[in-house]
């Protein structure tokens, strides 16, 4: 269960972002410097009457994972790409980049949802599986760079195999023998789950390392309000716990100086 996160101030009206309440966890926070935090989106038919809370939880978590990650945010979707992109171009072009960090205002994630809208199946496997072997490939080139932390906001009615990526990847971090925690994947499903997915996340939360004999690199988190229940702030609290209790777990067994952040694979070859 997700550790309970104080409720969250009022939105500041002229910048878009909320003043939440991070004394009880500040220090803990202070490791995302440490991390590529990236969100991977969503944006199938599956999550459409859930959009607006999709927009409402990205436009107030952003700010406080860019507030400790001095690159800002990545956001990625699954089914939308930027404008302009060609087949040709790396992983890392295919989503928004620095967001909250160096990217102007009018780039921030308030704007993306002026642009993105929910259609089209929801091939999560696909979209993981080219993440992540992206992210190890640079790791074998180079294992110095920043450990990745992955919040993936989903509707949770996967179209194609989730698990294979998981266990590929896994079992690719086994082999390079990099610290235990070096890719963290929250996994957090808004809206009621059928039966099916409920087994679903709970198999892939707690038995896909067992049987695939890998490292654990999966967590999951459900919130079942109905669309349009926000308000209550529980979504906010719900997420932001599971990151955090993410977070105490890795920074010990990554032994992280939060005083010095990781540096990010970044830049045009990548």
């Amino acid at each position: 269960m997700a550790e309970e996160w104080p409720a969250a101030a009022a939105t500041d009206a002229a910048t878009g972002a909320v003043d939440v309440n991070i004394d009880d966890y500040g220090e803990t926070l202070s490791f995302l410097r440490c991390f590529d935090t990236m969100f991977l989106i969503d944006d199938s038919e599956h999550i459409a009457p859930f959009w607006s809370d999709v927009q409402s939880l990205l436009e107030r978590i952003a700010p406080v994972c860019a507030k400790y990650d001095p690159d800002g945010i990545d956001v990625f979707f699954l089914n939308h790409r930027p404008k302009g992109l060609l087949s040709s171009m790396s992983f890392r072009k295919s989503g928004y980049r620095h967001l909250g960090g160096r990217a102007a205002a009018a780039d921030g994630v308030s704007a993306l949802f002026g642009r993105v809208k929910p259609g089209g199946k929801c091939n999560l496997g696909a979209r993981l599986g080219k993440l992540l072997t992206w992210y190890c490939d640079k790791l074998k080139v180079d294992d110095e760079g920043a450990a990745l932390n992955l919040i993936v906001i989903t509707a949770g009615a996967f179209d194609d195999d989730v698990k294979k990526p998981l266990v590929h990847a896994a079992k690719m971090l086994d082999e390079m023998k990099v610290p235990e925690h070096q890719i963290g994947i929250q996994l957090f499903q808004i809206g009621q789950p059928t039966p099916e997915q409920k087994r679903n996340f709970e198999y892939l939360d707690d038995e896909l390392c067992k049987e695939a004999h890998t490292r654990d690199i999966v967590d999951t988190t459900t919130w079942t309000g109905a669309p349009g229940s926000l308000s209550s702030d529980d979504l906010v609290k719900t997420i932001l716990g599971a990151v955090v209790k993410s977070l105490d777990a890795r920074k010990s067994k990554l032994g992280l100086d939060s005083s010095a952040p990781a540096r990010r694979f970044d830049g045009d070859a990548f």
